[in-house]
């Protein structure tokens, strides 16, 4: 006699098998996990991320999830090792860009406030200022302008001799006789400051 199966024993055997893979997923992930804890914490502990203002705690717990939801999802990694380093480097990158937008527009509203709370007399003579050393700068010798305007971007000398391929000494004397020669056109433009 033929057994017969009703649509309800199938679908409860397809219920115990889909637990069975989800039960053997998770082993998978726990395994993985505990292999590789030690080798995702170093990997984002060695980025400094507290400097930028990012939880190296989050990101390793965004990591975590998104391991589990590839686990959960697929019976197998071929390759663990280098995969979880494509997704500990993919949310570093998600991260640090959050971040970068975050501060663009922590920047662009703080300056908006500071543009509203100076009255236009103010916006006017920052203006001119800044025009006025535009000119300034503009009007000194090629070399000595390319080291001014880097070092008036806050770069230091040893970013601006790196910049330009120029030796640190080079870099050095040329900065400060730009930055003498400035004064001086300054000085004939009406603009004198205290160091």
């Amino acid at each position: 006699m033929p057994l017969k199966i009703d649509r309800a024993t199938v679908f409860l055997y397809k219920i115990q098998d889909s637990m069975r893979e989800d039960k053997a997923g998770n082993q998978d992930f726990e395994l993985i996990l505990e292999k590789f804890t030690g080798s995702i914490r170093a990997q984002v502990l060695g980025r400094g991320l507290e400097r930028r203002g990012i939880d190296p705690e989050d990101i390793i717990q965004e990591v975590r999830i998104r391991l589990w939801k590839r686990f959960g999802n697929e019976k197998k990694v071929v390759n663990p090792s280098s995969y979880i380093k494509k997704v500990v480097g993919s949310v570093l990158i998600d991260q640090l860009r959050k971040s970068r937008a975050e501060e663009k527009l922590l920047r662009q509203a703080m300056q908006k406030n500071l543009e509203e709370e100076k009255p236009p007399a103010d916006r006017e003579a920052e203006e001119f200022l800044r025009r006025t050393i535009e000119e300034a700068v503009d009007s000194l010798i090629e070399s000595r302008r390319q080291v001014v305007k880097l070092f008036l971007l806050n770069l230091t000398v040893e970013e601006i001799s790196s910049a330009l391929r120029w030796s640190h000494d080079k870099t050095r004397n040329l900065l400060y006789r730009g930055l003498s020669d400035l004064r001086i056109a300054l000085k004939k433009r009406g603009v004198e400051y205290e160091d």
